[in-house]
C-alpha cells in the first residue's frame, strides 16, 4: 500500500511540474536567432531588417576624345592628363580639377572633353549618389611610317606570334586579324583598332601579342623619339583534325 501511494505521488509530482513549463510557442516569421541570451536564461530572437547595401559603379555611356592644340602638336607634345571628376547623382559632371598637367593647351582641352562624359551614377543601397573618380587622357601624335617628318622609321625587333584560342569551339575556325598599332616613343605598343570578322578571344589573343612587340621608337628629323602607327596582321590558322 505505501508503495502504491509512493506511484501515484510521483506521478501526480511529475505531472505539476510538466504543466508548469512555458508551453508558448517561440515567435515565428523571418527572425534570427542571435544564439545569446540576455543573462536570465531567456533567449533573444533579433528580427533582420531587409536592406540592400549592394552599391553599383557608375556607368560610362559616352567619352568624347579631347582635341590636339596646333601649338601642342607644332612643340610635338605628348603625355597624360589626369583628372579628378565629380559624377553627380543627377546624372551631370560636377568640379572638375586636373591631377597632371600638359602644357600648350592640352590640359584644357581634357577639362573640356571631361564634362561632355555622359553616364549613369553610382547606385548606394537603391539611392543615386556622387561619386569622384580620376579620369586619364593621352595625348600623342601619330606620324605615319615614312612621313616626311620622321628621320628614321620604327623599327621592329621582335614580333611574337598570336596564340591560337583553346576555347574547345574555337579550334575550327581560323582567319586574320588586323590590327593599327602605335609603336610609341617610350618604347610600348598599344592597341588603336583592331579589323576582323573572327570572334573577340581571337582579338584578345591579337592584343595579348601586340604588347609584347619589341621594337626601336621612330625618330623625328630634330632628333626626339615620336610615336609612329603601323598596320599589323595577325593569322589563325585552323587545328589539323
Amino acid at each position: 500500500m505505501n508503495k502504491f501511494f509512493s506511484t501515484v505521488l510521483f506521478v501526480l509530482i511529475f505531472c505539476s511540474f510538466s504543466f508548469g513549463q512555458d508551453t508558448t510557442k517561440p515567435p515565428t516569421g523571418n527572425g534570427i536567432g542571435t544564439g545569446r541570451g540576455d543573462g536570465n536564461g531567456n533567449g533573444i530572437s533579433k528580427i533582420a531588417v531587409p536592406t540592400s547595401d549592394k552599391t553599383l559603379a557608375i556607368r560610362i555611356l559616352s567619352k568624347p576624345s579631347a582635341k590636339y592644340t596646333d601649338m601642342a602638336r607644332k612643340n610635338d607634345v605628348e603625355g597624360s592628363v589626369r583628372l579628378r571628376v565629380t559624377f553627380l547623382a543627377s546624372g551631370e559632371i560636377g568640379a572638375v580639377s586636373p591631377v597632371s598637367n600638359l602644357p600648350d593647351g592640352l590640359t584644357e582641352q581634357a577639362i573640356a572633353a571631361a564634362r561632355g562624359i555622359k553616364f549613369e551614377p553610382a547606385i548606394r543601397n537603391g539611392i543615386p549618389v556622387s561619386v569622384i573618380k580620376q579620369v586619364e587622357y593621352n595625348f600623342s601624335i601619330y606620324y605615319r611610317e615614312n612621313d616626311e617628318a620622321l628621320a628614321q622609321n620604327a623599327e621592329i625587333l621582335e614580333m611574337p606570334a598570336a596564340e591560337h584560342p583553346q576555347e574547345s569551339n574555337l579550334q575550327n575556325i581560323g582567319g586574320k586579324v588586323k590590327i593599327r598599332v602605335a609603336l610609341k616613343s617610350n618604347g610600348n605598343a598599344q592597341v588603336i583598332q583592331t579589323i576582323t570578322d573572327l570572334p573577340k578571344e581571337f582579338i584578345q589573343k591579337a592584343t595579348e601579342a601586340v604588347a609584347k612587340i619589341k621594337f626601336k621608337p621612330a625618330i623625328h628629323k630634330n632628333g626626339n623619339a615620336v610615336t609612329q602607327d603601323k598596320e599589323i596582321e595577325y593569322e589563325f590558322f585552323k587545328e589539323k583534325d
